[in-house]
């Protein structure tokens, strides 16, 4: 159960207001007499959206799938597969998955996270945290011999961004290397460390390996970075708070409940 239960819940149920479900009596297609209702087509579209909530998959593939799940429950039926034990099993199942979920939805929707509470979570955990940007060119080389060839002639008084137009294997290649500014975070850990390391204008004297390549890294400046705004991540903070809302209110009914857990679990 835990947070995977509530998240699958969000996904699932909470994309959807009960003012934005479409009602049954708008149609989307038909299949031999039977309708498709464009809620059923909303909540579809939510479902193909889990995992990957950017993605947004055409509506008329959407129609489409659900014309041919409707033929085929219509074959089911011819068949009396929805008779079978099988079937009655996974569909005890989708009860208590489905229900537990609009439980959990239901609970969110009259016991909603004040917007104070929100704020105060941001306040805490990102508005005072102090952020590290960082600004720096690399030179990316496919081997470590390259590498080193790169460092003595920077040694010798070698101009960095000269040298990076000539032999960096990089998009940032033309604009001599530069990166301009990041945070550590956005970059792989070898990388970040190297340049964390440095002082301003200096650069490493040995290659730096990462998963793309062989590294020069020339370090520039460091400013204090803006935090991103209350409004940018209020939808994560939400969602954060809610699972532990609702995991609060699942302790409350397991202690009002009475629970016995077989013994014998070997037939899973």
């Amino acid at each position: 159960m835990k947070l995977k239960l509530a998240l699958s819940a969000a996904l699932l149920m909470g994309g959807l207001s009960q003012a934005s479900i479409a009602s049954d009596q708008q149609i989307v297609a038909t299949v031999n007499g039977q309708n498709i209702s464009k809620s059923t087509l909303q909540f579809y579209a939510l479902e193909r959206r889990q995992g990957n909530p950017k993605s947004k998959v055409p509506t008329d593939q959407l129609i489409d799938d659900l014309i041919n799940m409707q033929l085929l429950k219509e074959e089911a039926h011819k068949k009396k597969l929805d008779q079978t034990e099988s079937f009655k099993k996974r569909m005890a199942f989708l009860d208590l998955s489905m229900l537990s979920q609009v439980a959990m939805v239901n609970f969110l929707d009259n016991n909603p996270i004040p917007e104070a509470k929100l704020k105060k979570e941001y306040d805490q955990r990102i508005g005072e945290i102090k952020i590290v940007e960082l600004k720096a060119s690399h030179i990316l080389l496919k081997d470590e011999a390259k590498a080193k060839e790169v460092i003595k002639l920077l040694n010798k008084g070698g101009d960095f961004a000269k040298l990076a137009k000539e032999h960096s294997t990089g998009p940032t290649a033309p604009k001599g290397g530069d990166l301009g500014w990041f945070t550590p975070q956005r970059m792989v850990p070898e990388f970040s460390q190297a340049v964390l390391s440095l002082k301003d204008g200096k650069y490493t004297k040995q290659a730096v390996q990462t998963q793309f390549g062989w590294h020069v890294i020339l370090r520039s400046a460091e400013r204090v970075g803006t935090p991103p705004s209350f409004e940018s991540v209020k939808q994560n903070i939400s969602a954060a708070l809610e699972q532990q809302h609702i995991q609060k209110h699942i302790q409350q009914l397991r202690k009002s409940a009475k629970i016995s857990i077989s013994k014998d679990t070997s037939s899973q």
